[in-house]
């Protein structure tokens, strides 16, 4: 026989066999998957590997069955022109479009993890396809993932190559009712296997894979991103947060309270708030942060770690999401924006909300957003416009495109000097906030820029941040010369935690999550100070930033203040297979996808990595547990019922 010799064999048995062979090139996909991103998948060994891989079978049967679908209709489906030599070359050529597109998509997202931490959804999708800049950008990064573009192109030619081996045996005159029990034996299995389950009322979920892993980061190693795209295709669904009910409103009322009155302070009123947001700003590579770092300094950010030396400082602040537009949620309207949860293409971006800038703009201070990309670009924009910052300031108000990447936006240092010089004009007290964007990729300088005093002098995320430390200098430098720079109080923080270098250890959820809360007077009227017996999560930087600024009226806010009572803080984070992660000081927790059962224990400080589970529950877990479940009853009654303003019934 040779090597490419065809077979025959009759048109069920070949559409049985070129649908093995989609399933088949899917599941190797995984192992590029896994391997490209080996460093964060937290699998040890090669047989490991192969269990989780087998597990993802059900989650690939799946993917295949939905995007063949319409290849198997055409084989199976009983019609006069079933046989028909046209109409089968036509299913071929669905097939292999189909196919091609399954593999493309699960191929094209191995790089593209890195950058979500979770495999892709259709909100990833939803986002990229807004921004006006997402094909600038896509044509910049194409050449260095040349590479997936060629292996994409190697897998889906041995798709087609293998598929292509069978020939359909004519068969004449086939039985109608041979042809209509195939026809509903063949269909049901399709239907089954688009549903994942049999027996259940409810079809395969992302959250199943948590079933078959050991530790979190596993779970991506057992989906593939086809499923995960298709199970969050209904927007509304997917930009929905259901109502979580753990104990009575009485109960409720006894574990926590989102209405805060801060104490008056005639001092604080006063002052200008300047938030600034440093993009990809992970806590891990400033050495003022890290926890997890064992060769020394890193120097990324000297000025900054200077700054935070001057400081009220909180440590360990976990964010709540791994893309920008969550960050921004966050720390804007004070409640989390969990993956993959986005806010302002939710049902809920018409509720009314006591963020920061909205009570203060209420209260007559003028508010500015300063953020040098497109309009509308990821919906940031938007969302700062949303939670009360009534004059935004993007690329096209900065009018000078001299000074724009060609990709991303205006870079960080000329759009410090903007930011600056219009601040000049602003009426005191204001409350402004600045977000960076030159460490976000494809992390592009100003041509002819000098890098060789910088670490890491060649394109990489590391760079990225060296140069947005520069501009935060030339930021304060030219900030100290400002009649309104000592009466100010500045908020540091970052977007989302360590993403570009998620295929390493540092892409556990806990030590990636994690983002500075530098809060710089001065005048020295916050004294510098070290808060390292707390866990904050990202969202109380909005309650903190009212109590900051003397706001001295009942709000409603899921956040605390970051500076109050440490026992009332915890982090919490919504990992993919929508588990649960709640930490404070002491404990580290995973609960299953409905908060309701621990699964993982770890020490955030003994064992940042995540890498030793530790045994129990015991009381520090399940007391963690318990305020883990309030917050999400609370916050969600809230957020589904517009309660999150004290301006509406709460």
């Amino acid at each position: 026989m040779r090597f490419n010799r065809h077979f025959e064999t009759n048109i069920y048995a070949a559409t049985l066999y070129q649908f093995a062979i989609g399933l088949l090139m899917l599941w190797l996909t995984r192992f590029f998957f896994v391997i490209y991103n080996w460093d964060s998948s937290a699998i040890g060994s090669f047989g490991e590997l192969m269990r989780l891989s087998m597990h993802g079978i059900r989650f690939d049967l799946t993917a295949a069955a939905y995007f063949n679908v319409l290849f198997i209709a055409m084989r199976i489906v009983p019609q006069p022109l079933q046989f028909n030599r046209t109409w089968l070359k036509a299913s071929n050529w669905v097939y292999a479009i189909c196919n091609s597109l399954l593999l493309a998509i699960n191929i094209g997202d191995t790089p593209y993890y890195n950058f979500t931490g979770a495999r892709l959804r259709w909100s990833n999708v939803m986002t990229v396809a807004t921004d006006d800049g997402a094909g600038t950008i896509f044509l910049h990064y194409l050449p260095s993932y040349l590479w997936v573009f060629i292996i994409a192109v190697a897998f889906i030619g041995a798709l087609i190559w293998l598929a292509s081996r069978v020939r359909i045996r004519h068969e004449s005159n086939p039985s109608v009712f041979r042809r209509c029990v195939i026809f509903l034996l063949l269909g049901g299995c399709t239907f089954l296997a688009m549903r994942g389950r049999t027996g259940s009322g409810i079809p395969l979920a992302i959250a199943d894979a948590t079933y078959a892993v050991r530790v979190a980061p596993q779970i991506n190693a057992v989906l593939n991103s086809p499923f995960c795209l298709i199970r969050s295709l209904n927007p509304k669904k997917s930009n929905n947060e259901p109502v979580l009910i753990f104990f009575s409103e009485e109960e409720l009322a006894t574990i926590r309270s989102s209405v805060h009155t801060p104490a008056d302070s005639t001092i604080l009123k006063q002052r200008n708030i300047v938030t600034i947001i440093i993009e990809s700003g992970g806590a891990e590579w400033m050495d003022s942060f890290t926890i997890g770092h064992e060769s020394g300094s890193l120097g990324l950010m000297p000025f900054l770690d200077s700054i935070a030396t001057q400081s009220a400082v909180v440590k360990n602040v976990m964010a709540t999401g791994r893309t920008s537009i969550g960050g921004a949620t966050s720390i804007f309207g004070g409640f989390p924006a969990f993956d993959p949860f986005y806010y302002m293409l939710s049902p809920y971006n018409k509720n009314t909300v006591d963020s920061p800038a909205s009570l203060m703009r209420d209260k007559g201070r003028t508010t500015v957003f300063y953020y040098g990309v497109n309009p509308g670009s990821f919906n940031i924009d938007q969302t700062a416009y949303a939670m009360g910052y009534s004059r935004l300031c993007d690329r096209h108000t900065y009018g000078n495109d001299d000074d724009y990447d060609g990709k991303w936006g205006i870079f960080d240092v000329p759009m410090a000097e903007f930011v600056i010089n219009d601040l000049a004009t602003v009426p005191q007290p204001f409350m402004a906030a600045w977000f960076t964007i030159s460490a976000h990729g494809p992390f592009t300088l100003p041509d002819g820029y000098d890098t060789s005093r910088f670490r890491h002098p060649e394109t990489c995320p590391e760079r990225g941040l060296e140069y947005t430390d520069v501009a935060l200098r030339h930021f304060f430098e030219l900030a100290a010369k400002q009649s309104w720079y000592n009466n100010t109080t500045f908020i540091i923080t970052g977007d989302h935690g360590n993403r570009d270098f998620s295929a390493t250890r540092y892409g556990r959820d806990y030590i990636r999550n994690r983002v500075p809360l530098i809060v710089f007077t001065p005048d020295g009227s916050i004294a510098p100070d070290v808060f390292d017996d707390r866990m904050v999560s990202q969202f109380d930087i909005a309650t903190t930033t009212l109590t900051l600024a003397g706001y001295d009226e009942p709000f409603v806010s899921v956040g605390q203040n970051a500076f109050g009572d440490a026992d009332k803080l915890f982090g919490i984070y919504r990992g993919d297979g929508g588990r649960y992660l709640f930490a404070d000081a002491h404990r580290a927790i995973y609960t299953d996808s409905k908060a309701e059962n621990i699964e993982e224990i770890y020490s955030p400080s003994a064992d940042p990595f995540f890498e030793h589970p530790l045994a129990g529950p015991d009381s520090m877990c399940t007391a963690l547990l318990r305020r883990g479940q309030a917050f999400l009853q609370d916050y969600t009654c809230r957020l589904n019922g517009d309660k999150l303003s004290n301006r509406s019934s709460n």
